[in-house]
């Protein structure tokens, strides 16, 4: 499958984290290791954004993403759907590819 889905990371600015952002961005891109690669958001061939939030307050300027999937998660419960979302998304691509 090579690198996997490409998804821009986007971060908000941290002034009022009630967790480890970038923690959490690791886990969630280790725990879909060969599905998703975070690339910059500028990327080309970004299929979808994933802003990662500090709070629930979900600051992050996301206009320069206007027409793109996005995706916004505030909390580590976020990043656990997130996970199950792109994992469904995977094995449903896989099962109509064959």
């Amino acid at each position: 499958m090579g690198e996997g889905i490409r998804v821009g990371l986007k971060y908000c600015g941290g002034c009022n984290p009630e967790y480890d952002r970038v923690a959490l961005a690791r886990h969630i891109e280790e725990s879909l290791q060969g599905k998703v690669a975070f690339v910059k958001p500028e990327r080309e061939g970004v299929r979808l954004i994933l802003a990662v939030e500090g709070c629930s307050t979900a600051c992050a300027d996301l206009n320069a993403f206007q027409g793109m999937e996005i995706r916004v998660i505030y909390n580590i419960d976020g990043g656990k759907r997130f996970i199950k979302e792109i994992r469904a998304q995977v094995e449903s691509f896989a099962d109509h590819g064959k």
